[in-house]
């Protein structure tokens, strides 16, 4: 088996003499297996691989436990159904791989024949065989009662087609595993899943664990800069011995390196679907399109904020996590949404700007200034420490005994940063955040901060971000690892990159696709806190926004309406949860594999 790890990758020998140069052709598989029917599923995949090679295909997808169903009560039941990679599975596939040129990964329920454990994984197959497998890490409660966890790296390899990554489901609640797909040089992801969902009669108890897996994809590509291919299947599951079952949303989806949709399955509701092949969704191409966009977050990288943070073991204690986990706190978060031409001074002067005890209050970005791209512009809204737009932001907080967060052109001494504010309700100031991954326009005049910042408060722990910071996502997992339940991020105008998850994946109304901001939505998702954005109103659309941790199902986003000058919400810190928050997802990561994120080698 040709299994090549990229444990010693160089971003400057990603381009393989043997890789194809013109665009390529993929495909997520939407393919059913029938319940615990290993042989005849092994039929209906040979019948599948032969209709997708009929598509012109160069790369498909197929979902997770193709072969043997997921809705197992325990590995005694799961057992007779598994398979060995390699196995009977890839005996009857590897010929038809090579008489079309095919290439497929799809996921196996394996059996480990020397230790006798099972794992969920995913095997990557082509013409010239077996090119290797990868064993899921991020393992959720169904998974715990079959699988152990994943006892291999996420390994990238290299094939004609390109170089590809493999993830399977669950592994997309953690942000770490797509990104050391991406450092070791992933182009393509090859996402496996049965993103179930519970049954509409399912009990109160039931229906706590209910989420999406296929809803929360669109990271493994904005996040990293690759094509993101994700496999689901779709229709009712159901255990003809236990009696559950559940169902399957569909939503099979390609996205590209820029974290847009390019094309998707049907989202449907509980239905009874023949087992077999139920949908081809197919894209063409081009993987300069992934090298370019992964460099451009390679470039913006930086690890050694990264040191050794992003690499510890924080489960089962956690030194880091805030009093409010112990007696949690009720907060109202408040998000200011302005006009373009509107300005601090101005506010301040008509009496619009106030907060509250046990309030914060979140403005835009350069909140000194209307609305502007221009450095000019920003440079003359600088200002010293403790100087006129600090004192207004304390005068603020102050007098309503509650939190301000602003920001501004700090100087300091010959040096210039964009600095994120923080004052509060004795109206003094707690923290300034210094912006440590520039964008291309602050990078023109500001020096780069050199540390991440969260504050310890009544409120509870609040980080302070510039809005673009937000998309790089290691940055934003710091805050996690310090235990950060609020991030508050002043924010410029609206950006071209929305939530493109299908709306009819959301069990809340009304559903963020299409309008809102996306980089803030991922991290409260990805690392399970609030983020509250200022932001300004431009056309049809905001950059004013409170994000909660759990989108689908429970924490609705929201949005400031047209024309309101901000949008509140009353909550509580540590947030509200269902089948996960931040100190479950801090538990359930497995930071063995991570010293890729922290190291100089892999950027």
């Amino acid at each position: 088996m040709a299994n090549q790890n990229h444990n010693n990758f160089n971003k400057q020998s990603i381009d393989s003499e043997m890789q194809r140069s013109e665009p390529i052709k993929v495909a997520a598989v939407d393919f059913i297996p029938a319940w615990g029917d290993l042989s005849g599923n092994i039929t209906r995949l040979v019948t599948a691989v032969e209709q997708v090679a009929k598509e012109d295909v160069d790369y498909a997808v197929f979902p997770e436990t193709a072969l043997c169903g997921y809705l197992f009560s325990d590995y005694e039941e799961i057992y007779p159904y598994l398979d060995t990679i390699p196995g009977k599975t890839t005996e009857a596939i590897l010929p038809l791989l090579k008489t079309y040129n095919l290439y497929i990964s799809i996921g196996i329920a394996e059996l480990d024949v020397a230790t006798g454990v099972a794992y969920n994984s995913a095997v990557l197959m082509g013409p010239e065989g077996i090119i290797g497998k990868y064993r899921k890490i991020g393992l959720n409660s169904q998974d715990q009662k079959l699988f152990a966890p994943g006892n291999c790296d996420v390994e990238v390899f290299d094939t004609p087609i390109g170089r590809i990554g493999l993830l399977i489901c669950y592994d997309d609640t953690y942000w770490q595993y797509p990104r050391i797909a991406m450092l070791k040089g992933a182009q393509i992801i090859g996402w496996h899943s049965v993103s179930d969902r519970v049954m509409p009669t399912a009990s109160p108890i039931e229906k706590l664990g209910d989420h999406s897996t296929v809803a929360h994809v669109q990271h493994l590509s904005a996040m990293n800069g690759v094509w993101a291919v994700c496999a689901t299947r779709s229709g009712i599951e159901r255990n003809p011995l236990t009696k559950e079952a559940l169902y399957y949303n569909g939503g099979s989806s390609i996205w590209s390196p820029e974290g847009h949709k390019v094309t998707q399955a049907p989202v449907i509701p509980p239905v009874e679907i023949t087992p077999g092949l139920n949908g081809i969704y197919t894209a063409i191409i081009d993987l300069k399109d992934a090298d370019n966009a992964r460099m451009a977050i390679l470039q913006r990288r930086r690890p050694e904020l990264y040191r050794p943070l992003l690499a510890l073991h924080r489960a089962p204690t956690d030194s880091n996590r805030s009093a409010v986990w112990e007696t949690p706190a009720q907060i109202t978060m408040i998000s200011a949404q302005w006009q373009p031409q509107d300005k601090l001074q101005d506010l301040v002067d008509r009496g619009e700007i106030s907060v509250g005890k046990d309030q914060l209050l979140v403005l835009p970005e350069f909140s000194a200034i209307a609305l502007s791209e221009s450095q000019g512009d920003i440079l003359e809204a600088s200002d010293h420490p403790n100087g006129l737009f600090e004192q207004q932001l304390m005068a603020i907080a102050g007098k309503g005994q509650g939190y301000v967060v602003g920001s501004y052109p700090e100087i300091e001494e010959d040096h210039l940063y964009h600095t994120v504010v923080l004052a509060g309700p004795e109206g003094t100031i707690l923290a300034r955040h210094r912006v440590t991954h520039l964008n291309e326009r602050d990078q023109g005049w500001a020096k780069a901060g050199q540390r991440p910042t969260v504050v310890e408060t009544a409120m509870g722990r609040i980080a302070l971000a510039a809005s673009y910071e937000l998309e790089i996502v290691d940055f934003s997992g710091l805050y996690s690892v310090l235990r950060a339940d609020i991030v508050a991020v002043p924010s410029g105008a609206p950006t071209s990159l929305k939530v493109e998850a299908d709306a009819r994946l959301y069990a809340v109304s009304p559903a963020p696709t299409g309008v809102a901001e996306y980089y803030p939505y991922a991290t409260a998702t990805l690392q399970q806190l609030w983020v509250v954005c200022g932001g300004r109103e431009v056309g049809a659309f905001t950059s004013s926004g409170i994000y909660g941790p759990e989108p689908i199902v429970l924490t609705p986003t929201l949005l400031a309406a047209p024309g309101d000058k901000r949008v509140s919400l009353e909550s509580r810190v540590p947030a509200p949860f269902t089948w996960i928050n931040q100190e479950r997802l801090i538990h359930g990561q497995e930071a063995i594999w991570f010293p890729p994120l922290v190291s100089d080698q892999f950027n």
